[in-house]
């Protein structure tokens, strides 16, 4: 997952997934999880999101192959011209590993600030993880 790419950032004040990716993305992605069985396609992304708001196909179409690029989703298949896709990790490894790549840059430039956060907060992370299961 590229999600160090120069263009991602790390949005501390939005809620659930818009804190790794863009709103359209975070739509999408919710939808190809939902509809991939395995597979789906732009089409079908498209179809569900436009009952939803007004949008381009090609605005999904250029979306999807975006987030192939940042390695969410494989490309694993062309249906005429259409590319099909498959979402590289479900939604909870995709958290998952999000959550590893954000706390690996933090710790490699701020270890001892991480470090000290962790320690002062063991007792409330813990709490908090175990109401989550």
């Amino acid at each position: 997952m590229r999600l160090q790419d120069e263009n991602a950032s790390f949005r501390i004040n939005q809620e659930g997934l818009q804190k790794f990716l863009g709103d359209l993305e975070c739509e999408i992605m919710e939808l190809v999880w939902k509809l991939a069985n395995p597979t789906t396609t732009v089409r079908e992304v498209f179809d569900a999101l436009k009952l939803k708001r007004e949008i381009a196909y090609t605005t999904v179409m250029t979306t999807m192959v975006r987030l192939s690029e940042k390695e969410l989703l494989n490309i694993i298949d062309k249906s005429g011209l259409a590319n099909v896709y498959v979402p590289r990790y479900n939604r909870e490894q995709f958290i998952e590993e999000a959550v590893k790549q954000i706390l690996k840059s933090l710790s490699d430039e701020y270890p001892r600030e991480t470090l000290n956060y962790f320690e002062a907060n063991q007792a409330k992370l813990t709490k908090k993880a175990s109401r989550r299961r």
